[in-house]
């Protein structure tokens, strides 16, 4: 009996390691399928520096019309009869090219966590109706407390369709101004993000882009 009440004290430890080893296993596998802390804290810092964000649309730098520079045409009018008959031959031979170009600036206000941008998405709308689509900024690095230009070019056709019956020198009026009131082009944007793990986010919808500057609403008196 002696010897019995010896070895229960032993079999005892014995089972209790066995146990010990058993469970510390778990808790290993355990860790390896959780992201750690330090994985779940860059994720919710990437995600806060992406609500951050900001991008705004620079004033126009280039804009011809069949050739033609339209970069300061506010009204019909401003094209001379005979550049005005041209456009309109153009037009009507299907054959009047639109070259436009502007930047975006993207803002990363963020003070610790730069961001990589896979694309932007961008919808460019003319009188509220889409004019064109496209992307830019490919694989773009933005840095924390960094302004990166994002180029836009747009080159396209202007077909009758998107004239409504009017004019190409209507057409060409007011295209360019941002400072007009009823500003004719806007754009619409949509970022794709990719997080230092690969994750890739992209928000749902696009979203209207600012201008660098606002105009300013006088206040009434």
């Amino acid at each position: 009996m002696k010897v019995s009440s010896l070895l229960f004290p032993a079999r005892a430890l014995a089972l209790g390691a066995l146990l010990l080893a058993a469970n510390s296993c778990s808790v290993s596998e355990q860790v390896k399928d959780k992201p750690t802390g330090k994985k779940a804290s860059a994720e919710a810092m990437e995600n806060e520096a992406y609500s951050l964000m900001q991008y705004r649309l620079n004033f126009m730098d280039e804009a011809t019309l069949g050739g033609q520079d339209i970069l300061f045409v506010r009204q019909a009018s401003d094209i001379a009869s005979p550049q005005q008959a041209q456009l309109q031959t153009a037009l009507q031979k299907g054959n009047l090219p639109l070259h436009l170009k502007m930047r975006v600036y993207a803002r990363n206000p963020s003070t610790t966590t730069s961001i990589q941008l896979k694309r932007l998405d961008y919808q460019l709308l003319l009188d509220g109706k889409e004019l064109t689509t496209g992307t830019t900024g490919a694989n773009t690095a933005l840095e924390f407390s960094a302004i990166e230009t994002l180029p836009v070019t747009v080159d396209l056709n202007v077909k009758a369709a998107q004239l409504a019956g009017s004019t190409p020198a209507a057409f060409a009026a007011g295209l360019t101004d941002f400072t007009a009131a009823n500003r004719r082009l806007t754009m619409r944007i949509r970022p794709l993000y990719m997080g230092a793990n690969g994750r890739q986010v992209l928000p749902t919808d696009f979203e209207t882009v600012e201008l660098v500057t606002k105009k300013k609403v006088a206040a009434a008196k």
